[in-house]
Parts: C-alpha cells; sequence; structure tokens
C-alpha cells in the first residue's frame, strides 16, 4: 500500500472505531476520547487527500 492509501485506510478505521463508541457503552462516558478519535480521524483524511492531489 502506498501513504495516502495507508492515510486514507486510516481515517476510515478511526471513524469506524468513533463510531462504534458513540453507540455503544464500551467505555462508558468518554468524551474525551471520542473526540482524539475523531481529530486522528480527520488528521489522516486531510493527509490522504493532500497526499491524494500531489500526484
Amino acid at each position: 500500500m502506498n501513504k495516502k492509501n495507508t492515510f486514507l485506510f486510516l481515517s476510515g478505521l478511526f471513524l469506524v472505531v468513533f463510531l462504534v463508541l458513540q453507540f455503544t457503552d464500551i467505555y462508558g462516558d468518554s468524551g474525551w476520547f471520542k473526540i482524539f478519535v475523531l481529530i486522528l480521524c480527520a488528521t489522516f483524511l486531510v493527509s490522504g487527500i493532500s497526499m491524494k492531489q500531489k500526484e
């Protein structure tokens, strides 16, 4: 896998983790962790898109 696909894959993975945490009570009230996962998702998404546009 090249870097841009890796970043887009990681972005999707963190989005799925966020959705699982949002709709289940695995960690109870984990607001800080949900925000952290959303920041990671956005970071990898922007990185993947910017690498894709460079080529």
